[in-house]
């Protein structure tokens, strides 16, 4: 019985530090939603100068403080890995960067 109660509270611990662990935001500015939108279409269309033309237009909203410098690291090293040939996976996982977001924070 005891095991199990061991168990139980190690997998609640787990789910918990998990559950703050989510995808990074990059604020509430509607042009950065709309700046990664562009660059997810650009990813999707397998389109390198489109994805260097929606990096340069994240990097401004970074540089004005519209867009956050985690989100804006994190959307480059995709871009990276997706100019490097690995487009799917990039689109997938941005996907997820974007439906993990909260407006309005």
């Amino acid at each position: 019985m005891r095991r199990l109660h061991g168990t139980t509270a190690l997998a609640l611990l787990a789910s918990l530090a998990l559950a703050g662990c989510g995808p990074t935001q990059m604020g509430p500015d509607p042009e950065a939603f709309k700046g990664v939108d562009a660059l997810y279409t650009a990813i999707s269309l397998r389109e390198p100068d489109r994805v260097d033309a929606c990096l340069a237009m994240l990097r401004s909203l970074q540089q004005d403080g519209r867009l956050e410098e985690a989100a804006f690291d994190e959307l480059v090293a995709m871009s990276g890995e997706a100019k490097g040939g690995d487009w799917e996976s990039v689109q997938t996982r941005l996907a997820r960067f974007m439906r993990g977001q909260r407006r309005g924070r």
